[in-house]
């Protein structure tokens, strides 16, 4: 680990220097000059927080590390650990724990050094590193001893991670024990609620023998008043009295801080989670253009739901039929239906009018449903988005264009939203390139809608990290020959013309060797599987082997083709788990769906793990509105909750090498050079 630190010392010098140009606006019209930079003013550093409490952390990181850049000791140190720390609530592991190793923690003041030992402990965490978390949070508990103020912040802190280090080491008790001292430094309801069900799951993971074993002290200790709490909830399923036995319970500690809801959780035998609605209605558009992708989705979801393992269940299973007679019954995915029970799905057909989804998602309603999952047309999305309020809660398979800028009204509370975006893998692949230390970028897209959005998404994004756009091209998709959109972006038709004017000056024929133009540090591809693997070796040709491309998923056809996709060696791209993790024990469910629909499984793969999500998705939705920063690990990629209730997608990175995609880290194998 050591070894790869060092061998990030240049990125991370290039990293800071060119935070400098960084302009928090939403579009930049031309890269600012060096004088414009001087006079920049310096951000406020409420403003900043501001950008992390809607979730814009990596934003608010890079923000802090351009004034970490500028600032003397000790406000350096301070800021550099806010970047590490925003970074980390970011997701951005590789990066937070580069940021914290530049940092020498000697230097730092008292309340800095037990941060600095909080966020290495959290970072060693998601790390799976439990033995080095213990060793920071000693250090860090050592460190506030010695404080003449106890920070309530850092200690509450404390006690958290601590209870996450053992729960992670499986020591559920002492994650309990963590939890019980954390609980009076809780001053927020939702906060202690939360904590209460962290105690009932760790202590849940004890057998009984082992509750009955550890109940030592008795009345009024908290600890043992929740081992016998857990230890009557565990008998109480097949205890009819068992009530009893909890006014009894509550008797014998009548100052026990359990609210009612963990009794009521207790009671049923089963952790405080949401669950699922007892019908669903599923709205997609059956019958029409569209018709094929969306039965691709249908197929998804009603596979999730086929193959939730039965302890999940609380309702008879079953699948409605609605006004649809071309349902999904005649192709029922030949899994294994749960013993226990099910929620129920109705399917609707949406229709060619989005204007009729208001009266389709009314009657789903007067139909029983509680939660509705659709649906995929984006002007049908805008139209539930307009409503003021929406009494059954949605899962749009789309982004309407209600949000940020673009809002004219708040959305229903109660709409949520998950898309496949173009424009959101456009915007990942403007980060990682940054992230990786690239500053100038050339782009080539298809002459489409789709390269349309898609180029202004990412030069959106690129132009607010100061990144220069150097050069735009793009080509007919339904050629074959991109030879002349490719010289254009490399400048090689100007080399040529140059060429042709020398020999016209001078009357005879002259030795000539095209050059391409030296400001690209990369290229940003949009194109589709056939097309990126004629663009990629047309690089090549047009002597560009060496620059850096970085590719949308559409590049990846979905399934390993090492003869077919050799040209593509070297190329980057951002796609989701369900085609990149391959391994068969954790593809289960994929499997079973390319042998139940061989042809579509591969076209649509990506539109059946949309559906897979769509489904398992509706149980984390509270956890995930509760806290911003949690992440669901979905088939589509890492899911998490925005300020307007929208699912983004965390993908992760592959390169192409010897024609089959490789996973990356987070980060750069290779950083590049300054």
């Amino acid at each position: 680990m050591r070894n790869l630190t060092q061998s990030f010392g240049r990125q991370r010098q290039l990293f800071l220097l060119s935070l400098l140009p960084l302009l928090l606006v939403a579009c930049v019209s031309a890269p600012p000059t060096q004088q414009e930079q001087r006079d920049t003013p310096t951000p406020d550093t409420a403003a900043l927080e501001q950008m992390a409490i809607d979730g814009r952390f990596l934003d608010a990181a890079l923000a802090y590390s351009r004034l970490a850049a500028d600032a003397p000791p000790p406000q350096r140190e301070h800021y550099t650990l806010r970047t590490a720390e925003l970074l980390m609530l970011g997701n951005y592991v590789p990066q937070a724990h580069q940021m914290l190793d530049e940092i020498d923690a000697t230097t730092l003041s008292t309340d800095l050094q037990i941060r600095h030992a909080l966020l290495s402990a959290s970072i060693s965490l998601a790390r799976q590193l439990p033995d080095m978390a213990l060793n920071a949070l000693d250090q860090a508990e050592n460190l506030l001893a010695a404080m003449d103020e106890i920070s309530l912040q850092d200690t509450r802190r404390l006690h958290q991670l601590r209870a996450t280090t053992f729960a992670q080491l499986g020591n559920h008790l002492e994650s309990a024990r963590e939890r019980v001292l954390l609980e009076p430094l809780l001053d927020d309801p939702e906060a202690v609620l939360a904590n209460q069900e962290a105690i009932l799951n760790a202590l849940q993971n004890l057998a009984p023998g082992t509750l009955q074993t550890l109940q030592t002290a008795g009345p009024p200790d908290v600890l043992s008043g929740w081992l016998e709490l857990v230890l009557l909830g565990s008998k109480m399923a097949d205890n009819p009295q068992g009530g009893i036995d909890m006014v009894t319970w509550r008797e014998r500690y009548p100052a026990h801080p359990a609210q009612d809801d963990i009794i009521v959780a207790v009671l049923l035998a089963r952790p405080r989670v949401l669950p699922l609605p007892k019908k669903i209605a599923l709205i997609l558009p059956l019958n029409n253009r569209f018709a094929k992708a969306a039965s691709a989705v249908r197929d998804g979801f009603l596979a999730a739901y086929y193959a939730q393992p039965d302890n999940t269940s609380v309702n008879s299973p079953g699948l409605e039929n609605s006004d649809n007679p071309t349902d999904s019954t005649d192709n029922m995915p030949a899994f294994d239906t749960p013993a226990s029970v099910v929620p129920s799905i109705a399917i609707y057909d949406a229709g060619d009018n989005p204007a009729f989804i208001d009266l389709i998602y009314e009657q789903a309603i007067d139909d029983g449903a509680e939660f509705v999952v659709g649906p995929l047309n984006k002007d049908a999305v805008n139209q539930l988005a307009a409503r003021d309020e929406l009494p059954v809660p949605v899962l749009a398979l789309n982004y309407s264009e209600q949000h940020g800028e673009n809002a004219t009204k708040g959305l229903p509370d109660n709409l949520f939203q998950l898309s496949l975006s173009p424009e959101q893998e456009a915007r990942q692949i403007a980060e990682r390139a940054w992230l990786d230390g690239y500053s100038r970028a050339a782009i080539i897209t298809p002459s489409s809608t789709w390269g349309t959005r898609v180029a202004k998404a990412f030069s959106e994004r690129w132009l607010q990290f100061g990144g220069h756009v150097v050069e735009k091209q793009t080509y007919d998709a339904k050629k074959s020959d991109y030879s002349l959109p490719i010289r254009r972006l490399l400048n090689v038709d100007e080399s040529e013309q140059r060429h042709k004017n020398l020999r016209r000056t001078l009357g005879k024929k002259t030795e000539f060797i095209p050059r391409r133009r030296q400001d690209i540090d990369f290229i940003f591809m949009a194109a589709g599987s056939r097309q990126a693997r004629l663009i990629r070796p047309q690089l090549r040709f047009h002597h560009a082997p060496k620059v850096p491309v970085y590719a949308t998923s559409r590049s990846y056809s979905g399934s390993i083709n090492a003869d077919m996709d050799r040209d593509m060696d070297g190329v980057t791209f951002a796609d989701m788990p369900w085609t990149l993790h391959t391994e068969q024990a954790t593809h289960a469910l994929k499997a079973d769906i390319e042998a139940i629909w061989p042809n579509a499984s591969k076209r649509y793969s990506r539109l059946f793990a949309l559906g897979v999500d769509a489904y398992r998705v509706i149980g984390e939705l509270n956890t995930l509105r509760r806290n911003r920063s949690a992440f669901y690990s979905g088939e589509t990629g890492d899911l998490y909750l925005d300020v307007a209730n929208r699912l983004q997608r965390r993908l992760l990175w592959a390169k192409f090498e010897r024609g089959i995609p490789q996973l990356l880290n987070e980060y750069s194998d290779t950083p590049p050079d300054p």
